[in-house]
């Protein structure tokens, strides 16, 4: 499964003409691959180094999902608040992510148990407790909350057997998905012109998407 994240409203300006020319960029690449999932980003307010982040209106969201949808890609999205929370129940989502923080983590209490949950996590211990004390079907991921991040930080937190089941890759390029092929693989995507915070250096393109799919 290769996972998407697609950005807040900065990374497509909250512009549909933007947010359509991502999911196709995206389609033009995967075809009719099934394991593709968009994952976008939804919070009340955010901040990167001390500037707001523009949050993705969901009506926004409400037309991703659609469109991903009528091209036959699934769509979901990391949640950060209870507002953001609200706002994905009321769709039908292979899962729902939980970004790297503790403080998120309260989130899940308000989530239909049936619905999958994706976390990203920062060490060992983390994927120990998720299976023991939350819920066996949910899915730890391997994450180094460095934008960028290095090959060689997330070898030095975890091991080669454990990065190749789920990771949250914020490493430049394709390196840490070459060397070891995790089963599940969540990556920033971006167009050639995309802006913010989520559209760095650690962000592929269709092109690299392109050579992740003839691997």
């Amino acid at each position: 499964m290769i996972i998407l994240d697609m950005g807040s409203g900065e990374t497509c300006r909250n512009d549909q003409t933007i947010i359509k020319r991502m999911i196709d960029s995206v389609k033009g690449v995967v075809g009719e691959r099934r394991d593709i999932i968009l994952k976008w980003q939804l919070f009340k307010q955010a901040e990167d180094k001390g500037k707001s982040i523009l949050p993705l209106m969901p009506v926004n969201f409400d037309y991703a999902h659609k469109y991903a949808d009528s091209l036959g890609l699934m769509t979901t999205a990391s949640i950060f608040d209870p507002e953001s929370l609200e706002v994905i129940v009321k769709y039908k989502v292979p899962f729902v992510k939980i970004a790297n923080n503790l403080a998120y983590m309260a989130l899940i209490g308000y989530l239909p148990r049936a619905m999958p949950v994706y976390y990203s996590v920062g060490n060992l211990m983390l994927v120990d407790y998720i299976y023991r004390f939350i819920n066996s079907r949910d899915v730890p991921m391997m994450c180094v909350s460095e934008y960028p991040a290095t090959l060689e930080k997330y070898e030095a937190v975890f091991n080669g057997d454990i990065l190749r089941s789920a990771v949250s890759d914020h490493t430049e390029g394709l390196d840490l998905y070459k060397k070891y092929r995790p089963m599940i693989w969540e990556k920033h995507f971006k167009l050639i012109d995309s802006i913010g915070p989520d559209a760095g250096s650690f962000a592929i393109t269709d092109k690299e998407l392109k050579e992740v799919m003839e691997l």
